[in-house]
């Protein structure tokens, strides 16, 4: 019998199911999130939940906006497959094609998530590799996976677009027709204009400017000696693990000037970069901690000339760019002119991110240029901006200044090496024992919590098996690995572009870590006990037309910026406190002398312990800290410990051969162990009592340089010669 059922009408039940999807996307949001910060036991958590539960309310609100606009456009895509498959299977059920509608957003929803293993791999967990719909990728062969996912991802996707818009298009009326048409065609042309210039854009590089560009690229916690071109060979040398951790910057370096021997003062990211960028200790700059009133901050910009507003004033266009470890540029500009890095030091940062991490509808279908428009906070989150961005963005400028007679003075900076040392396949497993399964499988087992409101991690630490022990540290190789391919493509860029035979480009990093080396955990700027694999960074300057040379003699951090300066022709500022290493770069035969390191610890999360020496005490993190509402919503170390926690400080002093360790013990007095670093590298063997003719002279200068502010050299120290 002839069904002559007529079909329902599908515009009300196309909207249903779009709405009922968003809905039930939203409501698991909302327990996520609940589940999330229920989780977090810390007082910060606490703080969010108890004083700031409008501003969370108000943030969810938000998101309404945005599955909004994915509804109507979710609306537009479902609506005529709704119709097709009501008019091809009539049904007398009235809820059918709202059903039909629901099952297509929730299938269509599906394939996004899964495009992300091409477009932003980055976004999905390491859990999340693990089902099955994204497995089945792994079933297509290496060779044809390109022209598989551009089908898939791309050319299918716009079939689909194209299709139901002109299913729209013909259910309009006439002039709506022509100028829904003409909207369309105007977007494609100029669409297609902006892939033709990008395509041309080689022809115009290279800047005629004889001046060199600049580019100083770091990964945060990168310490120098687990490199391969300072020596360092993985465990693990199988298959891409063979390559080693760094196999590009080796290969720069190898045409570069490398110095061996280059420490931070401070090893702490903030503290780090200021003594960077204005060539001045911590204590003269006042940027001693990671927290800073703003008072501190605004006292530290009247007394500092940062490099980039040298360079600025010179002629320079410079830019920082990062992820969430170059945050420190949102609390500090540090004179550059265009800054896009990641928010992530403020409290309502925090909370918004963890809002719109839980509606991940919005980082899926928002991470965009239109996305961060409506909602420009995308652009500065954590999470979204990941390595893989970052350089993204690094290419994107290099295009911009080919075409641009400028010249340039970049930082760019990676979170790469920071702590949990977490990096997506094939980093995180390439130098990893394969028969591990382990809680740091993937990234290290990090409490927050325990963290910033425990004073217990030190002995729980120290307790951590060997076998956890070897695969955080392969997990730390893996996340070089990643920095590494991260620098392979901006070089690449720059020869694309020509710029390369006319770029300065430094690799280097604000400070390293601990990886579990004698004497010590994990971690950075908490201690100077052991050896100063914390501070010691690489420092590698590649400069077009000067021959490869290795630097021996010890440099520090703070002579980056009279180096650039004199590099690049420009005269240093008067506040620098660091010497050019200009003149070794350029001339190899250019005398040279050890320069003294004088540092200091930084923020005490922990405080580790030191044989005989009962140290001041001193609260959590989340006691020694406030959050200042009138100070954008910034932790701020609260004034009452800036005195006791600056007193507390270790410090130290590096010549050519000796260590010295001062240590504030709670009687308010000075403890001193001293280690000669040829025979004793990670210094467990204090030669005070039996060197007193090193120990004197290194201790006054140590004392003076506390007390006074006042730097000795080597030779001041050692007149006759260092012992």
């Amino acid at each position: 019998m002839e069904n002559t059922q007529t079909p329902v009408s599908t515009l009300r039940p196309a909207i249903l199911g779009t709405s009922a999807f968003l809905a039930v996307q939203y409501t698991i949001a909302l327990i996520k999130l609940n589940a999330s910060s229920g989780g977090m036991m810390n007082k910060f958590s606490s703080i969010a939940r108890d004083q700031y539960l409008g501003f969370l309310i108000q943030q969810n609100l938000l998101m309404l906006v945005a599955y909004a606009i994915i509804g109507i456009i979710g609306f537009l895509l479902v609506r005529p497959l709704t119709d097709l498959l009501a008019h091809r299977i009539p049904c007398r059920r009235p809820l059918a094609p709202a059903l039909t509608a629901f099952a297509l957003c929730w299938a269509i929803h599906g394939f996004c998530k899964l495009r992300l293993i091409q477009t932003r791999p980055y976004f999905l967990s390491p859990g999340d590799f693990g089902w099955k719909h994204y497995q089945a990728l792994d079933a297509i062969p290496e060779a044809i996976k390109p022209t598989v996912f551009l089908i898939l991802f791309t050319l299918l996707p716009a079939a689909f677009i194209t299709g139901c818009l002109i299913w729209h298009i013909l259910r309009l009326g006439r002039k709506s027709k022509i100028a829904l048409t003409a909207i369309i065609a105007l977007t494609a042309i100029a669409a297609t204009g902006r892939l033709v210039i990008s395509s041309h854009s080689p022809a115009h590089a290279a800047t005629t400017s004889s001046r060199p560009n600049i580019i100083i690229i770091g990964s945060d916690s990168l310490r120098a000696d687990r490199l391969g071109c300072y020596g360092y060979r993985p465990d693990r040398t199988d298959g891409p693990a063979a390559a080693g951790v760094s196999p590009v910057i080796d290969s720069i370096a190898a045409s570069s000037t490398r110095f061996d021997n280059c420490y931070t003062p401070i090893a702490s990211t903030l503290e780090s970069a200021v003594t960077a960028m204005t060539s001045q200790y911590p204590q003269d700059t006042g940027i001693r901690q990671m927290y800073p009133s703003r008072e501190t901050v605004e006292h530290a910009n009247r007394i500092t000339t940062p490099l980039a507003e040298v360079f600025s004033n010179h002629g320079y266009e410079t830019a920082a760019m990062g992820d969430w470890c170059a945050s420190y540029y949102e609390v500090m500009p540090l004179g550059f002119d265009q800054i896009s890095v990641s928010n992530f030091d403020n409290f309502k940062v925090y909370m918004s991110q963890a809002v719109v991490m839980a509606h991940f509808v919005v980082p899926l279908y928002f991470d965009n240029s239109l996305g961060y428009q409506l909602f420009p906070q995308l652009q500065s989150f954590a999470q979204f901006v990941t390595p893989e961005v970052v350089t993204q963005r690094v290419k994107a400028r290099i295009e911009h200044a080919a075409n641009s007679k400028k010249p340039f003075l970049w930082h760019v900076f990676y979170s790469c090496n920071h702590l949990p040392y977490r990096s997506a396949e094939p980093y995180n497993s390439m130098f990893s024992d394969p028969a591990y399964d382990g809680p740091n499988r993937t990234s290290v087992d990090f409490d927050i919590d325990t963290f910033i409101g425990g004073t217990d991690l030190e002995s729980k630490w120290k307790a951590l098996p060997p076998a956890e022990v070897r695969q955080i540290r392969s997990l730390y190789d893996g996340a070089t690995r990643l920095f590494d391919s991260c620098v392979a493509e901006i070089l690449d860029s720059l020869e694309k572009h020509q710029l390369l035979e006319n770029t300065i480009i430094v690799i280097t990093s604000d400070h390293g870590d601990d990886l579990y080396e004698p004497n010590v955990t994990l971690g950075h700027g908490l201690t100077f006990n052991g050896g100063l694999q914390a501070n010691h960074i690489p420092f590698i300057f590649h400069v077009p037309g000067t021959k490869p040379a290795t630097i021996p003699e010890s440099v520090r951090l703070l002579d980056i910026a009279p180096t650039l300066a004199e590099l690049a022709g420009i005269p240093p500022h008067p506040s620098w406190k660091g010497r050019s290493l200009a003149p070794w770069i350029t001339d190899p035969g250019h005398p040279r002398q050890d320069l003294p390191l004088y540092g200091e610890t930084g923020f005490p999360f922990i405080q580790f312990s030191v044989n005989g020496v009962e140290r001041p005490a001193l609260p959590p993190m989340d006691e020694l800290t406030w959050i200042d509402k009138d100070y954008n919503y910034q932790f701020v170390l609260k004034p009452q410990w800036l005195k006791p926690l600056v007193d507390a400080k270790q410090r130290c002093l590096k010549t050519r051969d000796w260590k010295l360790v001062c240590t504030p013990t709670a009687a308010g007095t000075r403890h001193f162990t001293l280690f000669h670093i040829p025979t004793d590298p990670h210094c467990l063997h204090n030669l005070a009592p039996q060197r007193p003719e090193v120990l004197a002279p290194m201790r006054a200068a140590l004392d003076r340089w506390i007390d006074q502010h006042i730097e000795t050299p080597i030779p001041a120290i050692f007149p006759d010669g260092e012992p």
